[in-house]
């Protein structure tokens, strides 16, 4: 296994303009001790070609000894809206262009759908789904020809439970796609078993994202204002908040003992940061990743 960096951990300072892609490769490849950078299609500049941005990329991280874990692209699959979906899918299949130019052999798509007005209080959820992996299906059948896999992620409120997943694993049913692995999104997100879903995904998994928070299931004392929120499971009360990667309650050196008995010898990529230390949190979870992957005899 070895260590990576999400770019979602700086979504603050993008946003706000503060940094840029290559800001963040930059950080990363000199300050951290990660050896890959996972970077997010929606990141790039307006104002440049995204081939052209993504070469300079592709020179920066050779410079700086960083190999690229996953490619995450933007993958909205309407599944109301024909023009919408097909464009959807050719805007992913123009994304393995970049893929290719920063060396990576996977990239990542998220099961989202917009839903028309009319559909949102009621959604037919397996529809939706079948719809879903009818897109990621044309991606990841031009992927294969170029040696790409696809994963995707256990991610959003509608199309993020552990049946959901593993329902979208078997109908692509494609030997290039598997699971970008985000075990906190199911603990966080709908309060299933992190743990048994690592164990299910681990040997199907292409990608991991590490996130941790600090877990409590009373509400603590001024939460709102200490950064805690309350999960959105609902058959129980309880309140999280993000921590330093490798110091709160997610158990990461069980999950990543799960992925090693399984055979997974990829990327563990950070997907967590404190807002009020950015990149202090990302060294130390780096640092963290490292740790814990030596400690399980992993690396």
């Amino acid at each position: 296994m070895n260590a990576g960096v999400c770019q979602w951990v700086f979504n603050k300072l993008l946003v706000a303009e503060e940094i840029d892609m290559f800001d963040c490769i930059q950080f990363v490849g000199a300050e951290t001790e990660a050896d890959c950078f996972e970077p997010l299609s929606r990141y790039w500049s307006a104002d440049e070609a995204i081939d052209e941005q993504a070469q300079r990329a592709r020179k920066m991280l050779d410079e700086l000894g960083l190999g690229v874990s996953s490619y995450t692209l933007e993958s909205n699959f309407a599944a109301y809206d024909q023009d919408a979906f097909n464009e959807t899918v050719a805007d992913c299949i123009l994304g393995l262009d970049i893929a290719e130019i920063l060396g990576t052999d996977t990239i990542r798509l998220d099961p989202r759908s917009t839903l028309p007005e009319e559909h949102q209080a009621n959604p037919d959820v397996a529809f939706i789904l079948e719809r879903v992996c009818e897109g990621m299906q044309a991606v990841t059948d031009v992927a294969a020809d170029r040696g790409i896999s696809v994963g995707v992620e256990n991610h959003g409120v509608l199309l993020g439970r552990i049946a959901q997943v593993a329902r979208m694993v078997e109908l692509v049913d494609r030997p290039n796609f598997g699971v970008n692995l985000d075990y906190s999104n199911f603990r966080i997100v709908f309060g299933e078993d992190y743990v048994e879903a690592t164990r299910l995904f681990a040997p199907m998994t292409v990608h991991v994202h590490a996130k941790d928070n600090c877990l409590s299931d009373v509400e603590p004392e001024d939460a709102e204002a200490n950064g805690w929120r309350r999960t959105l499971a609902k058959d129980k009360e309880e309140w999280y908040r993000p921590c330093v990667g490798g110091t709160g309650d997610m158990q990461w050196p069980l999950l990543f003992g799960i992925l090693r008995d399984a055979g997974y010898d990829g990327t563990i990529s950070l997907e967590v940061s404190l807002p009020d230390d950015i990149f202090g949190s990302v060294r130390e979870g780096v640092a963290n990743i490292k740790r814990i992957i030596a400690e399980i005899g992993a690396n």
